[in-house]
Parts: structure tokens; C-alpha cells; sequence
């Protein structure tokens, strides 16, 4: 390689420092290069400290000189270097060198490895190769035996199997308790012996029944729940065991859904506001708790206005409350059918209602009366409930039950009274 020229140098007599200028020493120079000074003479380069700064031997011996002309010449020794770490790397990856072949390609390298196809790596413990064999040997770990769904091409393996065996499970499976529509004999609402009771106001209550249907949608997958023992609490956060959204309404109804997860077995009372609504037999709102995904309704209950749960008591779809609630208190006699609205005594999903009628008259010679309840407006071809006749400064009263609701909230009557009459009707309940 050429000799280094480039810049002057400063050096003075008997000193072992060489001071460059425009010089570039760290590049172009190596301990053990040839260093011709100023003075014609040949030095060895010791050590060199920077671009513009080299030691050299013996100490120059020369005139002193501050822009001399100079030159750094190789040695030969850098050839025995290059050979000895050319050795070095030989004897450290030599071997792996002649496992990697001869052929500098890709193609060349795998076919030395023998890596021209999978065949030439042993399976491991954990990642195993796809074959016949091996995939009907793998274990079903994970398997998803409960949550149901239609299988899609995105599944994997494990979900489609998952869902493939919860579609043929029987309802009573040890591993899942509800299948495909078709093959229910159950109907979602399905109720064993259900009863809460609430003896005062109160923003919760603990509903239990022997058993409970759930369904994921109308005609889908059933469970049954066993040993229901469930607490609602209108005051709780949003969400399982309390409202679905927002709070509870005051004078108003909540609608009290059995949801469950089937995910994980789990089952939870649900509020929602049904003062405005029909409660849907299934659980319709957007503010399902996540996981529960299957649903039933179970009660309508009445709220005061503190927005609390009232006193009364429900067993199965039987809904009544512990003090009647006044209907109707009139004097007027009605030979007419007569609509009376009682949107706060009775749900929208009231589909019966049971109470008490009076007739009472205060007149000693008030002759006779009578009094009659109709499940809706045709009062000739309605279910009727009549007060039998009062007379004379007498009362009398009539208890019904089961009487049809045909429009939503509202009772039809005629009452034909004596002088003086009072016409009541004290609603005790109703069914859902």
C-alpha cells in the first residue's frame, strides 16, 4: 500500500514526539509502521494518540523542525496479522463453514443441512408437525363444552369441536344444560315453586325458585338453573344483580330478569325499567352484563316513589301486594261499560288481575244495586264479575280472580247503585 504523506510534522531533537499538522495519523497508521522524519532517518511508530499526535524510536535525532515534510511506510507485518486472524476465524467456525456445503446459495445450503423439506428436523416436545398421526393424538385441552354458536370459518379447531358437541349435549349433560330448538322441552320463563316476598318497602330482595328455564333467544339454546337463590338491590352499581342502566323509577315497575353466563356457570338477577314497557320475555336492552347470555323474565314489580321496591309477594308469574290499592271509589252509578285506566296498579305485562268490588249505601230505604267488572269494553261477551244486589243501609262485597286484561292497564265496569251508593274496587294482584 502507498506510503503517507499528507500534512507537515514538528519534531525536535531527542524527543519522541511527533506533532502533525493536516494530518490524519489514526486512519493511515499503525504501531509498528516506518516513520521517515524531517532529517532523512528511519523511526519505528510506537503509539499513536490522535490524527495529529504519534510517538516514535528512537528518539528523533534530527534538527528540530516545525513544518517538515515526512512519510509513514507499512511493514510487512501486517500480512503475518491478517494470516494469523484469518487462522483463527478458520479454526473457530471452520466446521460450521463445512456443515453449511460448498453451493453460496440458499437452495445449496438447505440441501446441504438435508433441509430441502421438513424431513430433516425431528419434531419437537411442544410444536409437532401436522401429520394424520399426530393430529389425532393431540389432547382437546381447552375444550369449550357450554358456550353454544353457530361454527364459522374463522373457528379453530378446538372452537368448532366445542360448539359442534354443545349442539348435540342433552339438557340434563353433566357438562351442559341446554341445546337446539326443536329438541326443548322447556319453555324460556319456565318457573319450580318461585317466591320473593317483601314485607316492607324495600330497595332489595332475595328471589329463589327451584328451578329456572334461561334462554338465549326465543326458540334458542335452553339451560336450567337449579337451586335459583338470587338477591336484587335497585341501589347497586349497574349491571348484575342490579339495573341494567340508570336508576330505578320512582312509582313506576322493574322488570327482574334470571340472566347466566354459560361461559362460566354463573347466574344473576337483573333490573329493568318497565314502567313504559312491555317486559320482552327475553332480556332485549343493550346493556346485557358481558358473558350473560342467556336470559328470563321472572317478575314485574311495582316501585314506590323513592323508587324502592313495594311490600308484596310473588310465587311463580303470581304477583300481590300485601295492602291492596284503591281502583275505584265513586258514587256515580254507570249504566254503561266504563274503561278505568290504573296504569299505577297494574304492569303492561299484567295479563290478569284479582281484587275486591264493594257496594255500600248509607240510605235506609236505598233499594238495590249491583256492580260488574269486564275484561274489556264488549261488556256482553266479557268475562264478568259481579257484586251481588245491596239494599237498606247495607254493604256488600265480591273478591275475583283471573280476570283477562285485554287492553294493557285497564278494567271495564257497570255499577247500578241504590241512594246513596260507594262503588270501590281494591286491586290484591296480578299475573304475568
Amino acid at each position: 500500500m502507498p506510503w503517507y504523506k499528507t500534512g507537515t510534522v514538528s519534531v525536535t531533537q531527542n524527543s519522541n514526539a511527533v506533532i502533525g499538522t493536516s494530518t490524519a495519523f489514526i486512519a493511515n497508521a499503525r504501531v509498528g509502521d516506518a516513520f521517515r522524519g524531517p532529517d532523512g532517518g528511519w523511526y519505528e511508530v510506537t503509539n499513536i494518540a490522535s490524527d495529529t499526535a504519534l510517538s516514535i524510536s528512537p528518539n528523533y535525532q534530527g534538527a528540530a523542525t516545525n513544518s517538515g515534510l515526512y512519510a509513514l511506510a507499512p511493514m510487512q507485518g501486517y500480512v503475518k496479522d491478517s494470516a494469523d486472524a484469518l487462522r483463527g476465524l478458520v479454526n473457530q467456525f471452520g466446521g460450521i463453514l463445512a456443515v453449511l456445503g460448498e453451493t453460496p446459495t440458499t437452495a445449496g445450503v438447505r440441501a446441504a443441512l438435508n433441509l430441502s423439506d421438513a424431513d430433516g428436523l425431528p419434531e419437537g416436545v411442544i410444536n409437532k408437525y401436522m401429520t394424520a398421526a399426530g393430529v389425532r393424538g393431540i389432547t382437546l385441552t381447552g375444550l369449550d363444552l357450554v358456550t353454544p354458536g353457530a361454527v364459522s370459518a374463522t373457528d379453530t379447531i378446538l372452537k368448532a369441536f366445542g360448539k359442534l358437541q354443545v349442539s348435540k349435549a342433552p339438557l340434563d349433560s353433566p357438562v351442559f344444560t341446554g341445546q337446539l330448538q326443536g329438541n326443548l322441552p322447556c319453555l324460556v320463563g319456565g318457573v319450580r315453586n318461585a317466591k320473593m316476598t317483601l314485607t316492607a318497602a324495600s330497595a332489595s330482595g332475595t328471589f329463589t325458585a327451584d328451578e329456572v328455564i334461561v334462554k338465549s333467544a326465543l326458540g334458542g339454546l335452553a339451560y336450567s338453573i337449579p337451586s335459583f337463590n338470587k338477591t336484587i338491590n335497585l341501589a347497586a352499581p349497574n349491571g348484575a344483580g342490579g339495573m341494567d342502566v340508570g336508576a330505578a323509577p320512582a312509582g313506576g315497575y322493574v322488570a327482574l330478569y334470571a340472566i347466566y353466563n354459560p361461559s362460566i356457570g354463573t347466574s344473576a338477577l337483573l333490573a329493568v325499567n318497565a314502567t313504559s314497557i312491555v317486559a320482552p320475555s327475553v332480556y332485549g336492552g343493550t346493556n346485557r352484563p358481558s358473558g350473560y347470555t342467556a336470559s328470563a323474565l321472572l317478575a314485574v314489580w311495582p316501585t314506590n316513589g323513592s323508587g324502592q321496591l313495594v311490600a308484596g309477594s310473588q310465587q311463580d308469574r303470581a304477583f300481590t301486594y300485601f295492602n291492596g290499592v284503591q281502583a275505584l271509589s265513586t258514587n256515580a252509578s254507570a249504566g254503561s261499560t266504563i274503561s278505568l285506566a290504573i296504569p299505577s296498579i297494574l304492569p303492561r305485562n299484567a295479563i290478569t288481575t284479582s281484587g275486591t268490588k264493594f257496594i255500600t249505601t248509607t240510605a235506609t230505604s236505598a233499594g238495590s244495586g249491583n256492580m260488574y267488572l269486564f275484561s274489556h269494553s264488549a261488556s256482553a261477551a266479557a268475562w264478568a264479575a259481579s257484586v251481588g244486589a245491596v239494599s237498606n243501609a247495607f254493604g256488600h262485597q265480591t273478591t275475583f280472580s283471573g280476570l283477562p286484561i285485554t287492553t294493557a292497564q285497564t278494567l271495564y265496569y257497570q255499577c247500578v247503585g241504590p241512594t246513596t251508593p260507594l262503588f270501590q274496587i281494591i286491586i290484591t294482584g296480578y299475573t304475568i
